[in-house]
């Protein structure tokens, strides 16, 4: 009865995770696509590097990314009716011109896709070599043959009457 407890915990907690991941609304704000990066701010806003105003004023900032395009941005932006606030940004990554970012849902996917598939093959394989029936024809019985030799009287035990006092007839242990 515990087997089927934990089997029945495991499975809740995988739904839960699944269902959490597909609640949760996942906003990349900051995006690599091959050379360039796009860094996302809540409203638009004035964007800034380390501090330095890099006059841009827009909700996004897209930027060719290298070793000089790598660290701290911020954009600035006033909410509808409220006090400015800050967004900050640390950007580091790796972009060349044949790379591109894989999104975590697309690669859940595919794998989810590739697990089905595999088990829609082997449910295919499963039904078409199963058994018709059970009284299906069996194969012709094999003639006997021949039966083994009978054991010969040349390996048969010594009798200690018998045996010789010859050299190599005893072991000797030395030592």
């Amino acid at each position: 009865q515990e087997v089927n407890s934990m089997g029945a915990q495991a499975t809740f907690a995988v739904l839960f995770l699944l269902t959490a991941m597909a609640n949760a609304k996942i906003k990349r704000e900051v995006e690599f696509w091959k050379e360039k990066f796009t860094m996302r701010c809540p409203e638009n806003g004035t964007w800034f590097k380390k501090h330095a105003d890099i006059n841009h004023t827009s909700a996004t900032y897209t930027q060719t990314y290298s070793g000089k395009t790598k660290g701290l941005y911020h954009c600035k932006y006033e909410p509808k009716g409220k006090e400015e606030k800050y967004h900050f940004f640390y950007v580091k990554g790796k972009g060349c011109a044949d790379c591109f970012e894989v999104a975590p849902g697309i690669l859940a996917a595919a794998i989810v896709v590739d697990v089905v598939g595999t088990a829609c093959v082997m449910l295919m394989v499963f039904r078409c070599t199963k058994k018709k029936s059970s009284a299906a024809s069996k194969a012709p019985a094999r003639p006997g043959g021949r039966p083994p030799p009978a054991p010969s009287p040349h390996y048969e035990p010594l009798n200690l009457h018998t045996r010789s006092e010859g050299p190599y007839s005893t072991v000797s242990r030395t030592g």
